[in-house]
């Protein structure tokens, strides 16, 4: 028999390395597998409850146990409320008949383990000798290890889909790190001399695709903090420009230019802190005067008061009342700006820094109202305007964003974007006769000026609008881009669009609004409108169709959530899925599939979430634009 990766020695392994554990006894291997069962029954786990989970269950213990599995099998179908004998055991066969060792036992074995089955106490109870390995083992992006038996693509020889009664099933498996891996650009599909030039300079920094694509969402999400005296009316509703952006990347991404872009804003950031300083100075000055008096004359004198410290940054390990007093100090806006994530990941787990409320109502400009206990003073923030900008781990999102924050719909108000690690050496002495740094400075000391005309703009702020043609051509995507996502992910992507939708159009307000710096006078005087460029609007719609393959793309693989299986389990394709991929060219539409399904006897809401799998777990499909979709190069 040939040797099988031994998964409960592994487990039992503690921290020895674990690279090549393996048994070559059957029947240990069956004693293994039906202690394992036992435990299920035990707790009284069902793992084999959709269609996915009972023919990757069958064809895992027909790999490892042979006919012996029959009755393991049956009893762990039987905790399933769909569980009929005859139609079981005829699965069985099949699975016993078809199994090619794709599958192998490690995956019932890691069923098992996500159903809370400690495989550690199990493997004790059958140790193992190590030999040569049989499937690879890796890290996962959480630190925890994790099996993958296979890491290739392969469509070929599906399954005889019989029997579904609506499930659907898995049997070809691709590569889940390489979804990890995932991304898509669209700097590259922007004409960079049509950006405004507090966007193209800090652009031009960089000579790589995904470094512009860091640049400008970087950018546009810390100016969008920082740009009073400008509003607009989306859905009925005042509006401004602050929006939140979340940045992964594995480690190797080389995140170090959105920590630079910070730069932008340093110019407005020391001016606040100058003018806090000299308030300070005066201040003591002021107070040494006052404690000079004797006791009956300061008693006819106000104390003088201490100026607030304001600044444009508020950090995110800060209490939710020292977070909101930070926003209110400073005339409601601010900006988080955290290169680690976990900094609030931290901050929200605890009672005093759970300020989530406070950043979903900040989204929409809700009102905050909280105590401070110190003084018994009841503050009230009427309007925040708070921009975020996040960079983490791929591992880091499922802490950040748990489940809570998922239901409670904190992670729809991000956009998202995915970077890949790049594992290659670049030139580090490449000529720069200045450090990028300095040259984001003098680019924000730019900003600074037009900062200055809109705070003039405060009392009377302009308006900015789509033209009529831009508002049609706006909500005809977005109208299209709803039905097209929720028909492939489901309800739970209606919230994300809506959202991209917002932030989409504060998108434009920002790029039109930079726009005034490239105009003499920067702001027209008499004017109470700004009226959205098409160039900026073009701009903003083009990177709102880039970024919702990336929300979705978190959205399957990377958010807590019940439909999703994590990325380290591996990835598996469905018969139907695969014999729906090959019906279609390499370009195909929405249409091209309905037609595709059709023929082949695939219900329409399956064959939308098929391809909504192909693209955003498997990624063996770019999504394009809506409803048009082009298969990757092999």
């Amino acid at each position: 028999m040939e040797n099988k990766f031994d998964p409960m020695a592994w487990a039992a392994a503690g921290d020895e390395p674990k690279a090549n554990i393996v048994s070559n006894e059957p029947c240990a291997e069956f004693e293994k597998a039906k202690a394992t069962v036992e435990e299920l029954l035990r707790i009284g786990a069902n793992i084999a409850e959709s269609y996915d989970d009972y023919l990757l269950l069958g064809f895992a213990l027909a790999d490892g146990l042979g006919a012996d599995g029959r009755n393991l099998y049956h009893q762990l179908c039987a905790q399933s409320s769909k569980y009929r004998a005859q139609d079981c055991d005829k699965k069985w066969q099949e699975c016993l008949a078809k199994h090619d060792g794709r599958t192998s036992i490690a995956s019932f074995y890691k069923m098992a383990q996500q159903a809370g089955v400690d495989l550690s106490a199990i493997g004790r109870q059958f140790p193992s000798n190590a030999s040569s390995p049989h499937v690879a083992v890796e890290n996962s992006a959480n630190g925890s290890n994790n099996v993958y038996s296979n890491n290739s693509v392969n469509f070929s020889n599906p399954l005889n889909r019989e029997g579904n009664e609506g499930f659907e099933g898995n049997s070809m498996e691709c590569s889940a790190a390489s979804a990890a891996q995932y991304t898509e650009t669209f700097s590259d599909k922007l004409d960079h001399s049509k950006l405004p030039t507090l966007l193209r300079v800090p652009v031009e920094t960089q000579t790589e695709i995904e470094g512009r694509d860091k640049v400008i969402l970087a950018a546009l999400t810390l100016y969008s903090g920082a740009m009073p005296g400008i509003f607009g009316i989306y859905d009925g509703k005042r509006v401004y420009p602050p929006f939140y952006t979340l940045i992964d990347a594995p480690s190797g991404a080389d995140k170090g230019i959105i920590s630079d872009c910070r730069q932008l804003l340093m110019p407005i950031e020391r001016e606040i802190r100058q003018q806090y300083e000299a308030k300070q100075d005066n201040y003591k000055q002021n107070l040494a005067k006052w404690n000079a008096l004797d006791k009956k004359m300061r008693a006819n004198q106000q104390e003088p008061e201490k100026p607030v410290y304001q600044s444009v940054f508020i950090p995110a390990n800060s209490s939710a009342t020292a977070a909101y007093q930070a926003l209110a100090d400073n005339d409601e806006w601010g900006i988080i700006f955290e290169t680690e994530a976990d900094t609030l990941t931290q901050a929200l787990k605890q009672d005093y820094g759970d300020y989530s409320d406070g950043l979903r109502k900040a989204f929409h400009h809700e009102a905050i109202s909280y105590n401070r206990r110190k003084d018994d003073e009841h503050v009230n923030l009427n309007c925040p305007r708070l921009a975020a900008l996040l960079t983490c781990t791929p591992g880091q999102i499922p802490q950040l964003l748990s489940p809570q924050q998922v239901e409670n719909g904190l992670a729809n108000r991000f956009l998202f974007y995915n970077l890949r690690s790049k594992h290659e050496w670049r030139n580090v002495f490449a000529k720069c006769d200045e450090p990028i740094s300095d040259q984001l400075y003098k680019v924000g000391q730019r900003y600074h000026e037009l900062y200055h005309e809109l705070e003039k703009q405060k009392m009377h702020a302009l308006q900015f609008v789509l033209s009529i043609e831009q508002q049609q051509r706006f909500n005809d995507y977005f109208a299209n881009l709803l039905l097209e996502q929720i028909g492939l992910y489901g309800e739970q992507l209606d919230a994300f669009v809506k959202r991209l939708g917002l932030a989409t159009f504060r998108l434009a307000m920002v790029l039109t609004v930079l726009r005034c710096d490239d105009h003499q006078p920067k702001l027209e005087p008499l004017s109470q409108t700004l009226v959205c460029a098409e160039d900026d609007f073009c701009t903003a719609m083009t990177i709102a169709n880039c970024l919702i393959n990336h929300t979705t793309h978190v959205y399957a693989n990377l958010l807590p959530h019940d439909d999703t299986k994590s990325l380290v389990t591996g990835i598996t394709l469905s018969a139907a899925e695969q014999s729906l991929y090959h019906a279609l060219a390499t370009d195909f539409t929405t249409q091209d599939c309905k037609q595709a399904a059709t023929s082949l006897g695939i219900a329409w809401k399956s064959a939308e979430r098929y391809i909504g799998k192909f693209v955003s777990t498997y990624h063996i499909v770019d999504r394009i634009k809506n409803g048009h979709y082009r298969k990757k190069s092999a």
